[in-house]
């Protein structure tokens, strides 16, 4: 696990971890460790996140289980958060791995490997997987009813649709002025300048990650909420 998170990722992950046990007991913890072994398991060289990475993929998880203390409904936004974040990591790093050429999302066009917003069958099928893999943990240790459990599933995968869409449409892409390449981050390898291709300047990938995980977790608890089924 030392080589899944840097070292200040590792304090955040702590603080992520005790807000998920605190609002969702060992139950909501296991399913956070379920996460957090999965996707870095399948991410090559394990990851290394950071804190805002960390914050990004887990943060709404984390409120939501805090939140969860005075209305259990919100177990249902926890458990779309995770499930939304897997799917998402498992899509990227399954669809990364494929022989085929991703297409953007919004145009069906032949995308660069790891362009945001490209998407395979390969890479969709593992987000679908991730989100299942992790309802069915909810399920097992009582978190979720399987009804809930199933729902929580769709959320997530709902989710991973937005952050393609997100990646798709808005992230900040830049253009390196010395090599030409294409980033998403204002900062090239090269050392040279960057300036704005396309998104906006501040939808950084963590923000689409963020993103891609407030929208699973209101996807899975909304309905609910809203009284207009019963997933409790």
């Amino acid at each position: 696990m030392l080589t899944w998170l840097s070292p200040a990722g590792a304090v955040a992950a702590v603080l992520v971890g005790a807000a998920v046990s605190a609002g969702a007991g060992w139950r909501g913890f296991v399913l956070l460790v379920v996460f957090l072994v999965s996707s870095s398991a399948l991410t090559r060289g394990g990851g290394r996140r950071t804190p805002v990475q960390v914050f990004a993929n887990g943060g709404i998880a984390a409120l939501a289980a805090l939140l969860a203390l005075h209305d259990s409904l919100w177990l249902l936004a926890f458990g779309g958060a995770l499930a939304a974040a897997a799917a998402d990591t498992w899509s990227t790093e399954i669809g990364s791995r494929a022989s085929a050429a991703p297409r953007l999302i919004t145009t069906g066009r032949p995308v660069p490997p790891g362009t945001s917003g490209g998407v395979t069958w390969r890479g969709s099928l593992g987000g679908v997987a991730a989100a299942a893999l992790l309802a069915a943990a909810a399920v097992l240790v009582g978190l979720l009813t399987p009804l809930a459990g199933a729902w929580t599933a769709a959320a997530g995968v709902g989710g991973g649709l937005a952050d393609s869409l997100l990646g798709a449409t808005l992230q900040a892409r830049f253009r390196c002025a010395a090599c030409g390449a294409m980033r998403e981050v204002r900062r090239c390898d090269c050392g040279g300048d960057t300036i704005l291709s396309s998104g906006a300047a501040w939808l950084t990938n963590d923000g689409v990650n963020l993103a891609c995980t407030l929208a699973g977790a209101l996807f899975a608890w909304a309905p609910a909420a809203l009284g207009i089924t019963s997933l409790g």
